[in-house]
């Protein structure tokens, strides 16, 4: 099979290459570009990792990438947007929990439990390919997630204890304000895209 990255045929070593074989080179081939692999086309069909990784045959595969640069500062900026979003939504399960809406509060408490675990993970990654080990950012992030993680333990045992009223008042006052101050990490973030990326 022909190995082809942005237009490029890339050699491979041995003739019989296993399909883990030759991702794992294009990711290096992209990598060195500074690039992410966005998809892949096997004899003119696209297919995602997982049905490249499954197939059997093939006479020529083209992969395509997308600067890291650019992936980052989307994602950075779809993150900050998001924040706001998640912590209007905090404030209104609050809202819901005082108010003996239970059922519909303890339903944004779930939505928001999981948006909290997606943009934590995206500031982690995010500092991980800024290369971002000191300065004010990383201090932020360290200072926020040692703060955030007992607030959101004891959201979660409030939760299932029902003192929902006591789980409102953690949400607004343990844990709002720390994805309020995210936004402003996120925002450092987005701005440093300019600088090195690892």
């Amino acid at each position: 099979m022909k190995i082809f990255f942005d237009g490029e045929e890339l050699p491979l070593s041995g003739e019989s290459s296993s399909k883990e074989d030759v991702l794992t080179s294009v990711k290096e081939a992209a990598a060195k570009k500074g690039m992410l692999v966005t998809s892949v086309e096997v004899d003119g069909t696209e297919l995602d990792e997982e049905a490249f990784l499954a197939l059997s045959g093939g006479v020529e595969a083209r992969f395509s990438g997308r600067p890291l640069r650019e992936f980052l500062a989307e994602t950075l900026s779809d993150a900050a947007a998001y924040q706001k979003r998640l912590a209007a939504g905090l404030g209104t399960a609050a809202d819901r929990l005082e108010e003996d809406k239970t059922r519909e509060g303890l339903e944004l408490v779930g939505q928001a439990a999981e948006g909290i675990g997606w943009i934590l993970n995206v500031a982690g990654n995010s500092r991980i390919l800024l290369g971002l080990q000191e300065g004010d950012v990383a201090r932020g992030l360290d200072e926020l997630s040692g703060a955030l993680a007992p607030e959101l333990e004891k959201a979660s045992s409030l939760m299932e204890e029902g003192k929902h009223l006591e789980l409102a008042y953690t949400i607004r006052v343990g844990i709002i304000p720390h994805i309020e101050n995210l936004g402003g990490l996120l925002d450092s973030m987005g701005e440093m895209i300019e600088g090195p990326v690892q």
